[in-house]
């Protein structure tokens, strides 16, 4: 009841709820530009924690067209990432950190999936331990 005692139209013709928020936008690749569906730690993010992220699969091509050297090797340059501070690389799925050269990485898991990598030295201590996970892309378990 309005204020005269006649009917309020408050309301009538007004929006009356909230627009509903957007679904999230997919990050995108720093290098092909296309949307990364994965989570940033089964990818190649900033190893300086920008926020920045680059495909796994884009890391590896350019490894492979630039001609660089084994990762393991030590002198194997990644792709700097835009904020200068940091370059692409994997994430060890063990520690969390970037596997960054000279590390030895391996699969945490076997082909067909393969993408999921850590440190040698944490893979070795996690077998130490008896630890037992699944992957967290194919949800295998891993290969220790």
């Amino acid at each position: 009841v309005g204020v005269d005692g006649g009917h309020s139209n408050k309301g009538e013709g007004a929006i009356t709820h909230l627009a509903q928020p957007m679904a999230a936008a997919l990050p995108e690749c720093e290098v092909c530009q296309e949307a990364i569906p994965l989570a940033a730690a089964l990818e190649a993010p900033c190893s300086k924690g920008c926020g920045r992220i680059c495909h796994l699969d884009c890391l590896q091509k350019w490894l492979i067209s630039s001609g660089e050297p084994s990762f393991e090797a030590g002198p194997t340059r990644l792709i700097d990432c835009p904020c200068g501070k940091g370059v692409y690389a994997p994430i060890c799925a063990i520690c969390g950190l970037a596997l960054l050269p000279p590390a030895k990485l391996v699969p945490t898991c076997a082909a067909p999936c393969g993408r999921v990598l850590a440190h040698v030295q944490c893979l070795i201590a996690a077998q130490g331990f008896g630890a037992r996970r699944d992957c967290r892309l194919c949800r295998r378990p891993w290969a220790l």
